[in-house]
């Protein structure tokens, strides 16, 4: 509520809360191919090992983004109070949406609003009006600055764009830990280089500062623990079989 802030100043020191990085465990997978739907739907699919959707298995990237529950929680951090609502509705009082499907929202936190746009990605149904509502309250969050590196390519803020010797050296080394840890678990060569290959390629990119690749680095460390112990996880020892007791009793 707008009242909770009695200065200018109180706003804006709350609104930078915002502009917090989020950690790695709040950090997801977004998986986007990189074909036309049609072409898509054609290929084999099968739930993925890296995000943990059912998604063609091949043809797709993965992107990091901030997923609805973390960035709702960023948003109640910040003002208990925050609110969104369409920019338009329709004679049903329902948002109205636009020619394409998509939805502009206005999002307000700590009194100051701001507009969002979002769309459903060619889903139906429930799942689209969630899939929409969700990204539009990122696309207006990141006018608030919410989780703005990763809708970033770059590093906005970049004091060095070189990467140094011991950095490359300490990266290199963390991705050999890793292949080590995989091999280890049971994957194979081509499973394991399939799940390093995205960090492996943004060695030494000046788009990937040396910062920003140790956080994916430890948001792909956590996945690939857990899926590691998915993987070895032993059933439950099975009972006795009745003759068993039965011998027994006898």
């Amino acid at each position: 509520m707008a009242d909770e802030f009695r200065t200018r100043e109180e706003v804006i020191k709350q609104l930078a809360k915002l502009r917090e990085k989020f950690q790695a465990n709040q950090i997801s997978l977004l998986p986007k191919p990189q074909l036309k739907r049609e072409e898509m739907d054609k290929l084999p699919k099968s739930k993925c090992n890296i995000c943990g959707n059912y998604h063609a298995t091949s043809k797709v990237i993965h992107l990091d983004y901030v997923g609805h529950a973390a960035l709702t929680d960023r948003l109640l951090d910040v003002d208990p109070f925050w609110s969104w609502e369409p920019l338009a509705t329709d004679d049903k009082g329902l948002p109205l949406l636009d020619g394409i499907g998509g939805m502009w929202i206005k999002l307000t936190v700590c009194g100051v609003t701001r507009l969002g746009y979002g769309d459903a990605e060619g889903k139906t149904g429930g799942n689209a009006v969630k899939e929409r509502i969700g990204d539009a309250l990122r696309n207006a969050a990141m006018r608030f600055g919410a989780a703005l590196d990763l809708w970033h390519k770059g590093d906005l803020h970049l004091d060095s764009d070189e990467w140094t010797e011991e950095e490359l050296a300490d990266a290199r080394a963390k991705l050999a830990d890793m292949m080590e840890i995989l091999l280890e678990g049971g994957f194979s060569m081509e499973e394991a280089e399939f799940r390093i290959k995205q960090r492996r390629a943004q060695l030494g990119d000046v788009e990937t500062p040396f910062e920003k690749w140790v956080d994916r680095y430890a948001s792909l460390s956590m996945r690939v623990t857990k899926e590691i112990q998915e993987r070895n996880a032993k059933p439950a020892p099975l009972p006795e079989c009745a003759e068993t007791f039965g011998a027994h009793d006898a």
